[in-house]
């Protein structure tokens, strides 16, 4: 009997998905009792688990570059279609995706629909948690130092001697 290849049981395993919008082709689903706890594909080649994702992109286009990582065009990690995965950096990456980063900086107006996109508007704040900036809406900011009371100076309340003690 002989053996599969990995290319033979990669393909074995794969089923077509849908066709994402802005893409011309299907999906290539990895089967979900195949998947790890973050919802990539797992795949056993050459004695040990690859994502199944990235052993794709190698098999169709090449060595992914050093530095980069692979960003899933159609948002569907499951999907090992190599045409669905572009090799980006990680902040590339983030900022294509659907998370909290991605979508305030895809912002153009501020909550209280301030213009984000005019430089004059916007404060870039370097605080070390956010080593990208987060952006501040100066109007918003103005509005917020005219609406708060301004604090009176604390007053010192007067020290509390304590007797000293004496040797006896």
């Amino acid at each position: 009997m002989a053996r599969t290849t990995p290319a033979e049981r990669f393909t074995a395993k794969a089923t077509p998905g849908p066709i994402p919008a802005g893409l011309d082709t299907p999906c290539l689903l990895w089967p979900e009792e195949s998947l790890d706890r973050d919802g990539y594909g797992r795949f056993w080649v050459d004695g040990r688990v690859v994502p199944a994702h990235r052993w794709s992109y190698e098999q169709h286009r090449g060595p992914i570059p050093a530095g980069l990582e692979l960003d899933h065009l159609c948002s569907v990690r499951r999907c090992v279609a190599a045409d669905h995965l572009d090799a980006v950096d990680h902040r590339t990456n983030v900022l294509r995706s659907s998370g909290p980063s991605a979508v305030n900086a895809r912002r153009t107006r501020c909550v209280n629909g301030h213009d984000l996109t005019d430089p004059t508007n916007v404060h870039v704040a370097y605080p070390p948690s956010h080593p990208h900036g987060m952006r501040k809406c100066r109007a918003c900011a103005r509005a917020r130092r005219t609406r708060e009371p301004q604090l009176a100076p604390v007053a010192t309340l007067p020290t509390r001697t304590t007797p000293e003690r004496t040797a006896a």
